[in-house]
């Protein structure tokens, strides 16, 4: 952000840590008026309070789709406030012609369709993540990262792979498009005359790392220098738990991103995607994903036997996208047993253009036990939309 800032025609308020995220707050906005009511964090009578300030999608039942023109579409609704807040920040300056902004894996895949943008992919080692959001949480009291709150080592090993994975897998949904470009942490810190020369020709204007006020790098290191923010895994204590988690469930994006492992750590536990049966809709199985059209609220499909011990699993992670339903599930059965209720495990979903990792905590359910004969995973169920569905890319084990 502070490259950009060199820049004069690039508007954000330039104000550490850069996060005043005007771009997602309105492209929230326009999500929430896009959903079914009646919400789970407004009613009507907070509606009408002057003095609260809570807000979420409508707070009574949803017309049918046929009734919904009095509302405009999340799309229209975005089209008019991003024209609105164009012209608010021209009147301060006119010499502006772009806006940046750090913003979630989410937002790009949301808004793309919608506004010209380019998207600029930044990933670092996920080791070197962990080390200095801890060392920024402790240093600087954040909040945030999956570090506190009772949360052990692991717990917040899981929440930096998990948040890791869901940037990595909607960055690799970008590799063949033309308004995203991919850059690496460690080569602008380490060669910014060819980052920067690439990110000038990407965006189209010149950028000038010199200039770039050290104020705000100083401000947010936790290391002693830049160039010591790089391989830090290799330096600072990390525990095995840690290191061990990371290079298990990343391995092979770290790879594909030019990354090292510290040894020849086990590979990610993945489920076969290819499902034995499906009902309630159809499967397609292209160049690796599997593509679904959910035809009824109860789509699911029964993977490959695959017969496991339950306690060497704590979770089941699976990368999915897709444009409908409220849920998605996993079942389970052991010898002899029937998929049922009981054993089952239920996670909101909500539908959208990027790529989203699921978490099931299958390890917290009594019934998760003894030996797992076969999975069935039920994906966008629940107020699903004619012809609608989603694609698989994945489903892992975690331990």
């Amino acid at each position: 952000m502070a490259l950009l800032a060199t820049d004069p025609r690039v508007a954000f308020e330039r104000r550490y840590p850069f996060e005043n995220r005007y771009l997602t707050y309105l492209a929230k906005f326009c999500l929430l008026t896009g959903r079914a009511g009646p919400s789970l964090h407004v009613n009507s009578v907070q509606l009408t309070d002057y003095d609260d300030d809570r807000f979420g999608s409508v707070p009574w039942c949803a017309p049918e789709p046929v009734e919904r023109a009095l509302m405009p579409s999340s799309s229209d609704c975005f089209h008019a406030l991003w024209r609105a807040f164009s012209a608010s920040a021209r009147v301060t300056n006119d010499r502006l012609t772009h806006y940046a902004e750090k913003v979630p894996d989410w937002l790009p895949a949301v808004i793309r369709d919608d506004v010209p943008c380019r998207t600029i992919n930044l990933v670092r080692d996920p080791r070197d993540v962990f080390l200095s959001a801890r060392d920024f949480v402790r240093v600087r009291g954040a909040v945030g990262f999956g570090i506190g709150d009772g949360n052990s080592e692991l717990d917040a090993a899981r929440h930096t792979a998990h948040r890791w994975l869901s940037f990595a897998e909607n960055a690799r949904a970008d590799r063949t498009r033309t308004d995203a470009i991919f850059l690496r942490y460690e080569d602008m810190v380490q060669e910014p005359g060819p980052s920067t020369a690439r990110l000038s020709t990407f965006l189209g204007f010149p950028l000038v790392p010199a200039e770039a006020p050290s104020e705000y790098l100083d401000s947010h290191r936790t290391s002693g220098d830049v160039s010591a923010s790089v391989g830090r895994w290799k330096r600072e204590p990390l525990s095995d738990v840690v290191r061990t988690c990371l290079e298990t469930q990343l391995w092979d994006l770290m790879v594909e991103n030019g990354y090292e492992a510290s040894g020849d750590p086990p590979r990610a536990s993945e489920i076969p995607g290819h499902p034995e049966r499906a009902f309630n809709g159809t499967v397609q199985v292209v160049e690796g994903t599997v593509l679904i059209s959910a035809g009824t609220d109860d789509f699911n499909m029964e993977l490959q036997p695959t017969p496991l011990r339950a306690m060497s699993t704590d979770e089941i992670w699976t990368c999915v996208q897709g444009d409908t339903g409220d849920h998605c599930s996993i079942y389970w059965r052991g010898n002899r047993e029937a998929f049922s209720e009981e054993r089952s495990v239920h996670v909101p979903f909500r539908p959208g253009r990027h790529w989203q990792i699921l978490r099931f905590p299958i390890g917290k359910h009594p019934l998760w036990r003894d030996v797992i004969e076969q999975l069935r995973i039920d994906l966008f169920n629940g107020n699903v939309a004619p012809a609608a569905g989603g694609r698989l890319r994945w489903i892992r084990y975690v331990t």
